[in-house]
């Protein structure tokens, strides 16, 4: 028989990982259009004109309610903690009432996902993104299984950059932060990823406003279909 071109670099990285995590939007999926519509819908309704596609990919990645308080800042309007509150519940009900419309993954994350699930190892979301609206993504895109778990911002008390959502993550599914690695888009998965003891891979092409390549991950992909050989060559250092 024959010996599969991958096999080294498969070896290589299940020696090293059992698990991988993921960021979602800006990362394995481009959710920008439907957070789009639900961010104007909200603003619509406060007599405020729309955002761009291009706004909302800046303002992500902290969560619904920075994502609200930026919308409103952009049009000059500065919300108070309650006004903030009630405006991001405004969103929320917009957006879990169709998350996925125009929502998909990038090219590569399903093969990519289904070779690491071939190696055995195990994956799971940590986003700030709320739970229920993620797991729905997922589920859509046929990505949950075989990812297995997802940790949103309201899942636990804590929410990236704080380390404790990788961490109560990896402890909901029974793994170590040792042979574990964060896939993400920002500044915000760099930070919680080291601050856990987890290495860092950040995409090219996600949401953040500083460039990936400045944000001290270990390594940067160009492409999703180049993670494993990423993974490799943490695995060999």
């Amino acid at each position: 028989m024959s010996r599969s071109p991958h096999a080294q670099p498969d070896t290589l990285i299940a020696a090293r990982f059992d698990t991988v995590l993921y960021d979602l939007d800006g990362t394995l999926i481009d959710s920008a259009r439907d957070m789009q519509v639900a961010v104007s819908r909200v603003l619509a309704d406060h007599d405020l004109p729309p955002v761009t596609e291009d706004d909302v990919r800046i303002f992500m990645g902290q969560g619904s309610k920075v994502t609200m308080s930026k919308a409103f800042a952009k049009h000059g309007r500065l919300l108070d903690e309650e006004a903030l509150s009630a405006v991001t519940q405004e969103f929320v009900r917009y957006y879990e009432a169709d998350p996925i419309s125009h929502t998909v993954a990038f090219e590569g994350v399903a093969e990519v996902i289904g070779q690491f699930a071939g190696l055995g190892l195990k994956q799971g979301v940590c986003t700030n993104k709320f739970e229920r609206p993620s797991r729905m993504i997922l589920e859509h895109l046929s990505l949950m299984p075989p990812i297995v778990d997802v940790a949103g911002a309201d899942t636990f008390p804590v929410r990236k950059p704080d380390p404790r959502h990788i961490l109560l993550l990896l402890e909901r599914m029974g793994r170590s932060p040792a042979r574990t690695v964060m896939i993400g888009d920002s500044i915000h998965d760099v930070e919680a990823a080291h601050a856990a003891g987890l290495p860092a891979v950040l995409v090219s092409w996600g949401y953040t406003a500083r460039p990936a390549s400045e944000l001290g991950a270990e390594a940067v992909i160009e492409r999703f279909s180049a993670l494993p050989e990423a993974l490799c060559r943490i695995a060999g250092k």
